[in-house]
């Protein structure tokens, strides 16, 4: 069993509490395939680091692909109490342990609240 867990569109109130690293992706997408071996791995991790680890289907989560205006895949976000950041570095499991840990992530700048994905929009 995968300690990745999987979003729908029904989910989004979860993604408020806490602390996630979601990645979109597409079953047919070549970059997303050769992601999850690595995503899975960082999944591992996610109890220890205390993170949730989550991925979402584009093809069968419109809603929730939709709020967060993906345009590439896969894309993945941190998601934090509320505030949205994407994730641009490299797609190890080791980086992805490091943006964590480190909170690497709080040089980000979060997505605008008028881009965002609880945007009214």
């Amino acid at each position: 069993r995968s300690p990745v867990k999987v979003l729908s569109d029904g989910m989004w109130r979860e993604l408020l509490q806490g602390e996630w690293m979601v990645e979109f992706y597409a079953p047919w997408c070549p970059a997303c395939q050769n992601l999850q071996p690595e995503w899975e791995k960082f999944a591992e991790w996610g109890e220890d680091l205390e993170v949730n680890i989550a991925k979402v289907d584009v093809t069968e989560q419109p809603g929730l692909s939709g709020r967060f205006i993906i345009t590439a895949l896969p894309t993945i976000y941190h998601c934090k109490d509320g505030e949205f950041r994407r994730y641009q570095g490299a797609r190890t499991k080791t980086d992805f342990i490091n943006f964590i840990s480190d909170q690497e992530w709080k040089s980000i700048e979060p997505v605008s609240s008028w881009f965002g994905p609880s945007s009214f929009l």
